[in-house]
């Protein structure tokens, strides 16, 4: 029996000839190529897939963001003021898209009470923002645009004493991006926010307004002051801390110039390049300036005899950044007294000298 099974299988194997083993040859490599094209092809479509996925996230596009900057109703303590009513809006468009630009193509902002509204009109006509850039939206309201009564005008005085009155500014736009060539559809947009006027207001403007930043002379020194060698020039070394106070806002300085006088006489200057300073952040330069005669010799007899005085005058110019915002350039004088000792260093047991404003 199993003799006949096994004849039985022989003869089946040679059944399989030569042709059916070269098509099934063919049909093997035909299935291989075709697996080998949809794995290209799949890879293809992920790598697609990937590069238009960066490419989204890269290029979508962001909403532009509103700012309040100043909002104001002069004559808001005067009874009769309601029949010249205006209301001062002061608001800035920020487009924080990298490469896409913003088309306005229609911007019209409303004046809402207890969800009344008390006036509408347009802020600007339509314009085009480059990316990363910040537009000013400055407008007023006025009696033609604003619908104010006695009773109103009343409330409104009233609510102020008491604290404070709240406002809604709402802000509809129609926009289009800009990408290269390629513009989008047109968008609606819609901000809105609240804003008081009165005594929270100023509360809230005296804990966000900026201080000044503070500036400090240490480690002064005057080497080889008693050095007879030394007699036709000498060096002032010095270091300036720069104190920025503010924990809500960052300092850009412009270029920072320093003078020293030796009675009306100047002895030396510096300049410091313009450069950004953070929060609550503190920033030392380390300097130093020649001293030649006829200065120095006077100068150096002074110092050997204690009586030595530096005026420092310092001159600047900062912008403050709150929230976003910056301010506009204020302009900074500061100025200070150095004694200088025997040893060519601060007198009178001090280690520093502040700088204060010169014209107090």
């Amino acid at each position: 029996m199993c003799g006949s099974n096994k004849q039985a299988s022989e003869h089946i194997k040679r059944q399989h000839t030569i042709p059916y083993y070269a098509q099934r040859v063919r049909d093997s490599c035909t299935t291989r190529v075709t697996k080998i094209l949809c794995a290209i092809f799949l890879c293809l479509i992920l790598v697609v897939g990937v590069v238009f996925f960066i490419l989204w996230l890269s290029l979508r596009p962001h909403r532009p963001r509103f700012y309040i900057v100043d909002f104001s109703i002069p004559g808001l303590n005067q009874h009769s003021e309601f029949e010249n009513a205006q209301i001062t809006l002061n608001v800035t468009a920020r487009n924080p898209n990298q490469h896409i630009g913003i088309y306005y193509i229609s911007m019209v902002g409303s004046i809402f009470y207890e969800d009344q509204n008390m006036g509408s009109s347009p802020l600007m006509d339509p314009f085009y923002q480059e990316p990363k850039t910040t537009t000013i939206v400055y407008h007023t309201f006025n009696v033609a645009t604003l619908t104010v009564n006695s009773r109103r005008w009343k409330e409104f005085m009233d609510n102020r004493q008491q604290g404070a009155v709240v406002f809604r500014i709402d802000i509809m736009a129609a926009i289009r991006f800009k990408v290269s060539t390629w513009g989008s559809q047109h968008h609606k947009m819609h901000a809105n926010c609240d804003v008081a006027v009165g005594i929270l207001v100023l509360c809230l403007w005296l804990a966000l307004r900026p201080g000044s930043p503070h500036f400090t002379i240490t480690n002064f020194s005057v080497p080889a002051v008693n050095d007879s060698n030394t007699s036709d020039h000498g060096i002032i070394q010095y270091q300036l801390d720069i104190k920025n106070p503010n924990k809500d806002s960052g300092i850009y300085y412009d270029d920072i110039s320093l003078i020293f006088y030796h009675g009306v006489n100047i002895v030396g200057n510096n300049t410091i390049p313009s450069f950004t300073e953070g929060k609550n952040r503190s920033h030392q330069v380390l300097n130093h300036f020649d001293v030649d005669n006829p200065f120095w010799a006077a100068l150096r007899s002074a110092i050997l005899n204690a009586t030595a005085e530096l005026r420092v005058d310092l001159s600047t110019k900062v912008r403050y950044k709150t929230w976003l915002i910056k301010s506009r350039h204020h302009g900074l004088h500061r100025e200070g007294y150095i004694p200088i000792g025997k040893d060519g260093k601060i007198s009178n047991n001090k280690k520093k000298v502040k700088l204060r404003d010169a014209s107090k």
